[in-house]
């Protein structure tokens, strides 16, 4: 007996693995937002309404943290494996946890739906159950992988 060879399994995550620390446009922001607050706060430090200072800079504080959390958490990921029987999907979230669905290999289909507004989705369809893949994706790399995906799904029909 001749052993099928299963195509690569394409990884579903964003082009960049690691969010850098904050970018040039997110910090310049924050310092506009700094200065904003500081020109307001001091106005009415100068009235005598001092706690005003205070809570303005515990803002800033708590927006400069929001952010530092969000530019070192870990992205979100997706996995297809094809087995000659099944494909798994394998989402791993940004806290690492991680969910499996099994689909039958040959009664998959990829569909896919172009919205005005340039985005594109993409789902793995059997029968009545729909399982959008590619969240973690921009557009234009769901158009990119759609047809890998396309081309593996129809190669574990043959």
């Amino acid at each position: 007996a001749r052993r099928r060879r299963c195509p690569r399994a394409p990884r579903l995550r964003p082009s960049w693995t690691r969010r850098s620390a904050l970018p040039w446009s997110a910090k310049r922001i924050l310092w506009i937002a700094v200065a904003v607050s500081a020109v307001m706060s001091l106005r009415f430090a100068m009235i005598g309404a001092w706690p005003v200072l205070i809570f303005s800079v515990l803002d800033i504080g708590g927006l400069y943290a929001a952010l530092h959390m969000f530019s070192r958490s870990r992205p979100p990921e997706e996995r297809l494996q094809f087995h000659s029987d099944r494909i798994e999907l394998e989402r791993i979230d940004a806290k690492g946890r991680s969910s499996k669905i099994a689909l039958p290999a040959y009664w998959t289909r990829l569909e896919t739906q172009e919205r005005p507004d340039g985005d594109c989705r993409l789902w793995l369809v059997f029968r009545q159950e729909r399982h959008p893949i590619g969240i973690c994706l921009g557009a234009a790399e769901r158009r990119a992988i759609a047809p890998q995906i396309q081309h593996a799904l129809q190669s574990q029909r043959n």
